[in-house]
């Protein structure tokens, strides 16, 4: 074979071998860029949404440094909504006109009267919900009552922030059938307290919407007896609480 027909056979062996490679390495090149592309959308997709890390801070927030004074409503709180960190000042028959009257047995802390007890602990959240078991008294008189009774612990409590909570409604059956204890008679009381909210250091919750019926009474079927939730919806208002006052901590 003549000396120049070798090296052309040659050169086009180096050319096809070359075209191989490069075949070969633009192939594999495809490959890790598809995979490099791909892994951050998995990435992603298993990542929580926002939304969700909001919820889990509104279940987690402390109620180590809150404090809820009331009657039996709240006391149906402490008994079944979850929330043991929290401390209650409550009875069945308390009332803004006896308040101050009598001590309370609060669980983790003893028998103290409600001064003995913004004096002995700090509160930074500070819940009240009174009004029932005033139903019947002269309502300007309640009202006035409550102010003072605000008054009093912001003196006590200076940097917690007051949330009063609305007076639940009753069954219809109870508010159609009881000329003292009714509906009406409670949502114009709850009309007065809302408005000695500030929205600074006062606020007003109304949890009625959660347990009302359609007619805007206390549903049936979630009473445990005319005025009082079943212990299960109690739980569902505690969690409602968290989420609310999980807005409060933000906005402050």
């Amino acid at each position: 074979m003549k000396k120049s027909n070798a090296i052309t056979l040659a050169t086009i062996g180096i050319l096809i071998v070359a075209v191989l490679l490069f075949s070969l390495f633009s192939t594999a090149q495809s490959v890790n860029t598809a995979s490099t592309t791909e892994a951050p959308s998995q990435t992603n997709t298993d990542a929580p949404a926002p939304a969700d890390t909001a919820a889990a801070k509104e279940e987690n927030i402390s109620m180590g440094d809150a404090l809820f004074i009331g009657d039996s409503r709240t006391v149906g709180l402490m008994e079944y909504a979850q929330m043991a960190d929290a401390d209650f000042f409550a009875n069945t028959g308390m009332s803004v006109f006896n308040i101050h009257k009598k001590p309370v047995s609060v669980p983790q802390v003893g028998k103290v009267t409600l001064t003995e007890l913004l004096n002995h602990k700090k509160y930074d959240k500070i819940y009240i919900m009174l009004g029932i078991n005033e139903i019947g008294y002269n309502a300007d008189n309640t009202v006035e009552k409550y102010r003072e009774l605000l008054a009093f612990i912001q003196e006590k409590q200076p940097n917690a922030i007051l949330i009063i909570q609305a007076n639940l409604h009753v069954t219809k059956e109870r508010s159609d059938n009881d000329k003292t204890t009714n509906n009406p008679t409670i949502d114009r009381l709850n009309t007065a307290l809302s408005k000695l909210a500030d929205g600074k250091k006062i606020f007003y919750l109304d949890a009625n919407p959660v347990f009302d019926d359609a007619g805007g009474n206390l549903s049936a079927d979630k009473a445990g007896d005319a005025a009082h939730l079943r212990a299960k919806y109690y739980a569902e208002w505690g969690k409602w609480i968290l989420t609310q006052t999980a807005a409060f901590v933000r906005e402050g």
